[in-house]
């Protein structure tokens, strides 16, 4: 691959990483998670001044730095699923344990 071409891929493979990131801080999280999230990670972000941070803390922009906050939000799904799925484990020993005394 030439120097060019590489660049070029690294060029659009952050633009893509922005635009999702944007979408995830946008749609994902309300605002006070938000507030939440810029005061756990402060030094992923740049704020120019304080109409700025009202912008980023509302989800009309996004400042951070974006492979942090999806490595962040891929976290928290993997956390979600292995809940829900503990969760239906538990329910089905439950129904089983259930049934075996029922037919007792």
């Amino acid at each position: 691959m030439k120097p060019d071409e590489r660049l070029a891929e690294l060029v659009e493979n952050s633009a893509r990483f922005d635009d999702e990131a944007w979408k995830a801080w946008a749609q994902c999280l309300s605002p006070t998670e938000r507030l939440a999230y810029i005061r756990k990670h402060r030094s992923h972000f740049r704020f120019t001044d304080y109409d700025e941070v009202i912008a980023v803390v509302r989800g009309r922009r996004f400042t951070g730095c974006s492979s942090q906050l999806l490595r962040w939000r891929d976290r928290i799904r993997a956390r979600t699923l292995q809940s829900a799925l503990l969760f239906l484990v538990a329910v089905w020993l439950g129904i089983i344990w259930l049934a075996v005394r029922l037919i007792r």
